[in-house]
């Protein structure tokens, strides 16, 4: 099935040329923002954009933009192509001198098909634009200024720069991102809040991204970040937003690196946001490549008792000191298959993959 980017939304009950096959369920989406996002927002930008009206414009479609985002990927869990019946609504929500606003999106999850041939078109979301209006083109020179002060070090990133961002989904700049989140992190001891913070900025700007975007950066970034309080950041943002990707671990599990292959481990465990019967299979191929890639690595040998004629098998690591056979390493603390007491060891993987693959078929057969 397709990303749940390419679902039709429309606020008609029908569509001309396209049959709806099965009505699944209704579904909703809640945004709630602070009013002081409103205040803060126009009071720094109402220069740039030319008025407070534009800038309270702008940051409410992004709020819509949010909701209808939501609601499409409640309708895609679902199993639908599109949602009929889109109804937004808007409401100011008071208490103990407080005050936010909520966006509702509701609409009906379906299932649709072109009545012909001719009409397969409509059921795609991908369109020629013919006109484009100035705030586009706006909006499209500052994500060009914003990625060209990412490749060159120099972007600023506040928070009226974040909310850009992530409202425009900047995937060019992910890179630069993970960098300050790199410095960040080592910096945490002396500054743990602004580390905090960013991490929570992160998390909502891969969640912004389209899916494959998701995959293919975040794994990507575990594979080729060195500092490993980083990596276990990056990996946390994954098991968040449940992001299993059956491909990704493989590419981690086929790195020639043992720690790399590791990280793929450890995101074996973790979850998607839904799963069908298809991921059973790749659940179960995955189980098995664990039991390929992380072999023993300690040699076993027996080795006489004091005292005594019988032998008692040991192992010997990679470092030169032998062991006894269920024990780690008494010089570096790693077990025989390579892995140290706090980390997620392979048998435990596959074990929980197994279990995961029986409580799924309780479900989907």
């Amino acid at each position: 099935m397709a990303s749940h980017t390419k679902i039709l939304v429309t606020t008609t009950s029908t569509i001309d040329g396209v049959k709806i096959k099965k009505h699944i369920k209704p579904v909703s989406a809640h945004i709630v923002a602070g009013t002081n996002l409103f205040t803060e927002f126009l009071g720094d930008w109402a220069d740039v954009f030319g008025g407070r009206s534009k800038a309270y414009q702008d940051q409410l479609s992004s709020l819509y933009n949010e909701a209808i985002e939501k609601l499409k990927m409640a309708a895609y869990q679902l199993g639908a192509n599109c949602i009929i019946g889109l109804s937004v609504d808007m409401d100011e929500i008071s208490g103990k001198n407080k005050s936010m606003f909520m966006i509702t999106a509701i609409g009906t999850a379906v299932i649709i098909e072109a009545n012909s041939p001719e009409n397969e078109a409509i059921i795609k979301t991908d369109t020629i634009i013919e006109n484009v209006g100035v705030d586009k083109i706006n909006a499209l020179r500052n994500k060009n200024l914003i990625i060209e002060g990412a490749s060159q070090g120099e972007l600023i990133l506040d928070d009226k720069i974040w909310n850009f961002i992530i409202s425009n989904q900047i995937e060019e700049v992910s890179l630069f991102l993970i960098k300050k989140y790199t410095e960040a992190v080592i910096d945490e001891s002396m500054h743990p809040e602004v580390s905090s913070k960013f991490y929570k900025q992160l998390v909502i700007y891969f969640d912004s991204l389209p899916d494959d975007s998701k995959f293919n950066l975040l794994y990507g970034a575990i594979e080729a970040e060195k500092n490993e309080r980083v990596i276990l950041k990056l990996s946390e943002i994954i098991k968040e937003l449940n992001l299993f990707n059956y491909e990704g671990i493989l590419r981690l599990f086929n790195n020639s690196a043992f720690n790399i292959k590791k990280r793929g481990l450890r995101i074996s465990t973790y979850d998607k946001t839904f799963f069908n019967k298809n991921d059973k299979e790749d659940l179960q191929k995955i189980s098995a490549k664990i039991g390929e890639v992380f072999i023993e690595r300690g040699i076993r040998t027996l080795k006489k008792q004091l005292l005594s004629s019988k032998e008692k098998e040991v192992w010997t690591c990679e470092c030169g000191k032998t062991n006894d056979l269920d024990s780690h390493c008494s010089g570096c603390e790693l077990d025989i298959y390579g892995f140290y007491r706090h980390e997620i060891k392979p048998l435990n993987a596959k074990k929980y993959i197994e279990q995961k693959i029986e409580l799924i078929s309780q479900y989907v057969g």
